[in-house]
């Protein structure tokens, strides 16, 4: 993807549409899709490294949306990528409470 447009278009197809008609395990609604694949780009609860009164999108670099955009990709290819990557996730937010 060339641009930040194309890189939030493909992104919120996939997250929107694609992954949800795609899977219905561990998840299957599009704010835990968005929520596996911020933590995978932090390695880390997403929200500990963005401002949460804004959106996360509009805080992510060019690089970072390619690389979730990607991520997102290899789950179709891959599920069990998603499985790995949702558990660890959870790990994450469990050792944040």
């Amino acid at each position: 993807m060339k641009d930040r447009v194309s890189a939030i278009g493909r992104y919120k197809q996939l997250l929107n549409e694609t992954l949800p008609a795609t899977f219905t395990e561990p998840v299957q609604y599009n704010h835990c899709f968005n929520r596996i694949v911020l933590d995978w780009l932090f390695q880390d609860v997403w929200y500990n490294h963005l401002d949460k009164s804004k959106t996360a999108i509009s805080q992510l670099s060019q690089t970072h949306l390619q690389k979730m955009v990607e991520r997102m990709e290899q789950w179709l290819k891959q599920p069990e990528l998603l499985l790995s990557d949702n558990q660890q996730s959870l790990k994450w937010r469990r050792k944040q409470k």
